[in-house]
């Protein structure tokens, strides 16, 4: 068999691990009850939400968890205490809402460098619209519902919708825009940020095509061809999944046909990893296992697909609906994970699946052997680190039943890694936390690329960082940041097994005094054309830098011309 020659299996209490030739042994275990998290869904007459979102809402460099709780319960606000454990504080945040919240997303959607949430809702009886929430962080351990204000609050005039949303820079103007799924309304909207605190619907004017027969579920915000601007993956039910392509005009197109996408029957939840580590990012749907089972899209570049689900043994995985992609035993190969299960029919007792990546986009469900035992109704899933161990942990948001929290407790050798987050604050042109932004790495000779995006997993968000699976390396040869305005950073020579955060530099800013203007191209000037011990060389001029002030230096200052931090 297959997995003989791949895996051992091993007893550890209390639970088992997985032993890669590499030598690493992968285990997982629940521990919400002994991080806190002694919280069960409140159910309710619409068994198919269940969400919530990861994100480090304090800023204090550990991550925190929005739950949301359906109609019988306040939503939970756990914030991490940064040994393990989590305390809800939900009600002195202003979060605490009784409502029948369906999902929620994370982005700064204002740049004033806190973590804010959309909250889709139906409200407390689903009689009327009007009900999502958008939270704003107010940077002091409380947040304001600003829905109203900022014109986000419906999404339709007369009928009550909203599932799966998303934040994105769609139009690369340095605000997170946002996309909201609608199921049984077709009242899916793209809102685009009007830079003042409100949003527009644009769906109309921005997406050409027709969007109101569309059962809609996850959308995602993400470059899936290089050109920097991101497409619309708009995944949705009985087979009306949208990929949008971005026109870099401000508008969509649909490609779904010519793609050779979509084919997916009862489209759920979706992630985007780069499974082949060919440096073009493919996607992977959840649906139902009686029609299409799940989907793999392999990216073959220029907006072409190839759907090998079956062939690679991830798509018969049940009544599926939460997913993520991520390397969880640290081979350089991402993996996923996937949630499933439904009240009724052969799908009560579903089983979490945990897809392991063989290598030549082949999968393996080691799910049993690692420890993972969920059989619940899972719904939202969410991947983060949140005991800041350098592995990737995960939470699933199950429907009327327990949060369950598991905890990779991954050891041994061959298990190296690196964990990077984006800081965009002193480029206006960048949307926060590196939305849009393409992260690469090389270790030992292997290049491995990940994507900043706040991409709906299926009512559900994940940690916004970049995390890399290294091996046996000990350090990384090169990271390289390509940030959505065309530019790169490049770091050499970093040792692994750390988190650490690139910023985006004005580069242009040669003065230091927050504005791009004709005092710093004065220094440009005098210095170009000049090198290292020269006497008019002016190492701030040197913007690339290699020793020399040249045309690569003022064509950086003039793209950077006019800002201001």
């Amino acid at each position: 068999m297959v997995v003989a020659k791949l895996l051992s299996v091993c007893v550890l209490a209390p639970g088992l691990a997985w032993t890669a030739q590499a030598g690493g042994t992968l285990a997982f275990r629940q521990v919400a009850a002994e991080a806190g998290l002694n919280v069960t869904h409140s159910g309710g007459p619409l068994q198919y939400i269940a969400g919530g979102a990861v994100g480090d809402f304090n800023n204090d460099g550990w991550q925190d968890i929005f739950m949301l709780m359906g109609p019988n319960a306040p939503d939970a606000l756990f914030i991490n205490n940064g040994d393990g454990t989590f305390s809800d504080r939900a009600a002195a945040w202003g979060v605490a809402a009784v409502q029948r919240g369906v999902g929620a997303c994370v982005g700064d959607y204002n740049r004033d460098g806190w973590l804010d949430i959309y909250v889709t809702s139906h409200g407390i009886d689903s009689r009327e619209p009007g009900h999502h929430r958008l939270y704003r962080n107010n940077g002091d351990g409380t947040f304001s519902d600003v829905a109203a204000e900022a014109g986000v609050q419906f999404t339709s005039p007369t009928l009550v919708d909203g599932y799966g949303a998303a934040f994105g820079d769609y139009d690369l103007d340095g605000d997170l825009d946002l996309a909201v799924a609608a199921w049984s309304t077709g009242t899916n909207v793209l809102f685009r940020n009007s830079g003042d605190g409100s949003f527009a619907d644009v769906t109309t004017t921005a997406i050409l095509a027709d969007m109101t027969r569309v059962y809609g579920f996850s959308p995602r915000f993400v470059d899936m061809d290089g050109d920097r601007y991101p497409e619309l993956l708009w995944v949705s039910d009985f087979f009306t999944s949208r990929y949008l392509v971005n026109n870099r005009d401000g508008t969509f197109r649909n490609a779904t046909r010519e793609a050779g996408v979509g084919l997916e029957s009862n489209g759920m939840g979706a992630t985007v990893g780069d499974f082949n580590n060919d440096g073009r990012f493919d996607y992977y749907v959840t649906s139902i296992d009686v029609v299409s089972g799940n989907v793999l899209y392999i990216n073959q570049g220029g907006h072409r697909y190839t759907e090998i689900g079956r062939d690679a043994g991830v798509s018969w995985a049940g009544f599926a609906w939460g997913t993520f992609a991520g390397d969880l035993d640290h081979d350089g190969l991402t993996d996923l994970v996937v949630t499933n299960g439904v009240r009724s029919g052969p799908w009560m007792f579903d089983a979490t699946r945990v897809y392991h990546n063989d290598g030549n986009l082949r999968f393996t469900d080691i799910a049993a052997a690692v420890g993972v035992t969920h059989t619940g109704q899972g719904r939202g899933l969410a991947n983060f680190d949140y005991d800041n161990d350098g592995d990737q942990d995960f939470v699933i948001f199950s429907f009327a039943e327990p949060l369950e929290l598991y905890r990779n407790e991954l050891s041994g050798s061959g298990t190296n890694w690196l964990r990077v987050f984006l800081d965009t604050s002193q480029r206006p042109d960048l949307a926060p936390n590196g939305f849009g932004a393409r992260v690469s790495v090389t270790a030992a000779g292997q290049s491995r690329h990940r994507v900043i995006d706040g991409g709906c997993n299926y009512l559900s968000q994940s940690e916004l960082s970049a995390h890399f699976g290294l091996g046996a390396a000990e350090q990384v040869e090169e990271l390289r940041v390509a940030w959505p305005n065309g530019k790169q950073t490049v770091l050499r020579e970093l040792p692994a097994n750390q988190a650490l955060t690139v910023r985006a530099k004005l580069d242009g800013d040669l003065d230091q005094d927050g504005d791009v203007d004709l005092s710093d191209l004065a220094v440009m000037l005098s210095a170009f054309l000049t090198c290292a011990g020269d006497p008019y060389y002016d190492a701030r001029a040197d913007i690339t830098p290699d020793g020399c002030v040249n045309m690569d230096d003022l064509t950086s200052l003039l793209l950077d011309f006019g800002l201001t931090r």
